[in-house]
């Protein structure tokens, strides 16, 4: 995967392939120290996935990380769920501000959906 440069708003990588080990890799880019949390969600979703039979787990868990992906490796994308997330949790934000937090980081995240292809 190769960077362009910081400043452009711009992809910082390309978009991953929606596998286990693709999105390990591109997870290591834009914010490494979430390595820890998806090896975590890793074994706990394989767990239940053997647990319960179902695949529904993985392909969940596929999905949340490659969301994370497509939204980290746009740094504009990135501050501005950011920034919407400390909005509507700030309860000095008032009702109005936090209704439109809330839905900036629905339109970020479905934008970002459409970035994932299985």
């Amino acid at each position: 995967m190769s960077t362009q440069p910081v400043g452009t708003d711009g992809p910082l990588i390309p978009m991953p392939a929606a596998t286990r080990e693709a999105l390990r890799e591109a997870v290591r880019h834009p914010r490494p120290l979430n390595l820890t949390q998806f090896d975590r969600e890793l074994g706990e979703a394989f767990d239940q996935a053997v647990q319960t039979g179902s695949i529904g787990w993985m392909r969940n868990f596929l999905l949340k990380w490659a969301t994370f992906v497509a939204v980290e490796r746009h740094p504009g994308r990135a501050a501005a769920l950011r920034e919407a997330e400390r909005i509507s949790t700030d309860p000095a934000s008032g009702d109005e501000a936090a209704n439109a937090a809330r839905l900036e980081i629905a339109r970020i995240l479905h934008l970002a959906e459409q970035d994932v292809s299985w």
